[in-house]
């Protein structure tokens, strides 16, 4: 039978079969890739004017590198632009950044790659104003799908310059909210192009690397582990120095300011939306208490099982996955402090893995890249990364990240005890929030709660087996619970639909052999 290709790398069908994944929707990521890539190289003119624009050079000065010099991930990819002007006020290059529509749910849900460039956008211009601590990228400008741009002010004229400094003091003697420093900046480019786009500063080999790049090799050196840790937790109190009154994800409209107003925006809901799954959760819902978050998440899960063709393999995978959410339903809003449910909320850094920080040959952070699906949280989600143990999330146990996550919050400690950072404003430290949430499990509930392909494995053998000390007869109380909800007439209609799945992904890869 034939092997195919996927984004990640060539697959067989029995690979195919086993992953959680929709590997037949995936399977169209390869083409739908090319041609998207393609359509770039097509428009690298508009691209290396859209670059001028923003930054107030010549078109001729901007050179768009080729593909082989490209990144992408799994939601973006990334155009270099070398930058060859006299000016020296300008940078050697930038990245222009385009959301993959092939990928983010703009096909099936349009809107969602210019709301999605709207949050992150609007996450730098946050981050700027008020946590200038926090080292991250400079963002020149954007553009919407809708024809709308932004620049930033230091790129443009003196007079705008001038003039949208007097706005920002006049409406602060006001009492009124003040503009970023994003100014609405148009051109008739963008119209042609027709995507939209974040340019991003670079960042020089001379600042450092990403962190994964030196990560096996060095995890286990303990200066360098102290370092990061310290580097991470600064970052953490400034955010939390900063409360925020509801979760969500913040937004930049086309005249420069900032709401904390759409929904908190994350892989899971994108994925979702891209599969064409029906809205679980509007664009604009946003929560006041971190229990109806907790469920809101909880019912993103339960639209998983709905509508993913293969989320349910055999009755019993589906009793163990529907259990658990309805199971979690009870079980994890009670876990949080009541003191804290209604507040406060944080900024949250939530894509923080090791390719996102650069750091020195010295394990200092020197910046912080990739700001997508960053949210207000609660601040009791706040935590030390997972991965700071060296453990896969889906392996991780308490025993082994105990340390990491004890000497982490022991730095924490010593920061907010020489006064650095300003307070947060809840009734306890950061320090002393984290060391509860991990003595009482909520910290295993966060990392549920984040990925739900773990989800059921996490609540069933993490928080009610080690924290909450349930023994579960495990057979007989999923099907309880399963059926419970009236699951019996679910389940035979999720198990065909399986069935119907593993034909087609046959049927592919049988058309496919030569």
């Amino acid at each position: 039978m034939a092997t195919l290709e996927l984004l990640s790398g060539p697959i067989t069908f029995s690979e195919a079969i086993q992953r959680r994944t929709n590997v037949v929707h995936q399977l169209e990521y390869p083409r739908l890739q090319r041609a998207f890539f393609q359509r770039l190289q097509n428009d690298r003119h508009l691209i290396q004017n859209i670059v001028a624009h923003h930054l107030g050079a010549d078109p001729k000065n901007c050179d768009v590198l080729s593909p082989e010099h490209w990144r992408h991930g799994s939601f973006n990819v990334c155009v270099p632009v070398r930058v060859d002007s006299p000016d020296p006020g300008l940078p050697i290059s930038v990245m222009v950044r385009f959301p993959l529509p092939y990928r983010v749910g703009e096909g099936t849900h349009p809107g969602n790659a210019d709301e999605k460039l709207r949050c992150e956008a609007a996450t730098y211009a946050w981050l700027q104003e008020h946590c200038p601590s926090v080292p991250i990228p400079h963002l020149y400008g954007l553009g919407l799908a809708t024809g709308q741009q932004l620049t930033h002010v230091d790129h443009l004229p003196w007079w705008s310059r001038w003039s949208h400094g007097f706005q920002r003091r006049f409406r602060t003697l006001l009492g009124y909210q003040r503009p970023t420093r994003y100014i609405p900046h148009n051109s008739s480019v963008l119209s042609t192009l027709g995507l939209g786009y974040l340019v991003i500063e670079t960042i020089p080999d001379t600042e450092g690397s990403m962190l994964s790049n030196s990560w096996e090799d060095k995890r286990g050196d303990d200066r360098l582990q102290s370092n990061l840790k310290r580097g991470l937790a600064r970052i953490l109190l400034s955010l939390a120095a900063i409360p925020l009154p509801r979760i969500g994800a913040f937004r930049l409209d086309d005249a420069g300011y900032v709401h904390l107003d759409n929904r908190p925006l994350n892989a899971e809901i994108i994925m979702q939306e891209n599969e064409g799954f029906p809205i679980i959760i509007p664009r604009d819902q946003t929560y006041t208490r971190a229990d109806d978050f907790i469920l809101a998440t909880l019912d993103a899960f339960h639209n998983r099982l709905l509508h993913q063709p293969n989320a349910m393999s055999d009755e019993f995978s589906g009793q163990f996955e529907l259990a658990a959410i309805l199971a979690a339903r009870g079980v994890l809003p009670p876990m949080l402090q009541k003191d804290l449910r209604s507040g406060p909320f944080v900024c949250s850094l939530t894509n923080l893995h090791r390719s996102n920080i650069i750091v020195d040959d010295d394990w200092n952070i020197t910046r912080i890249i990739d700001l997508e699906f960053a949210c207000s949280w609660p601040i009791e989600f706040q935590h030390p990364p997972y991965w700071l143990g060296g453990q896969r999330a889906d392996v991780l146990d308490d025993i082994s990240f105990d340390p990491h996550h004890n000497q982490f919050v022991r730095i924490l400690e010593e920061l907010e005890e020489q006064g650095e950072f300003p307070a947060i404003r809840s009734p306890r430290k950061l320090s002393a929030i984290m060391r509860y949430t991990w003595a009482s499990g909520t910290f295993w509930l966060t990392l549920g709660l984040q990925n739900p392909m773990m989800f059921a494995t996490t609540f069933w053998f993490g928080i009610l087996a080690v924290h909450l000390g349930l023994r579960i007869e495990y057979t007989n109380d999923f099907t309880m619970l399963a059926n419970l909800s009236g699951a019996s007439d679910f389940m035979d209609a999720r198990l065909q639909e399986n069935d119907e799945y593993s034909r087609t992904l046959h049927r592919i890869f049988t058309r496919n052999t030569v």
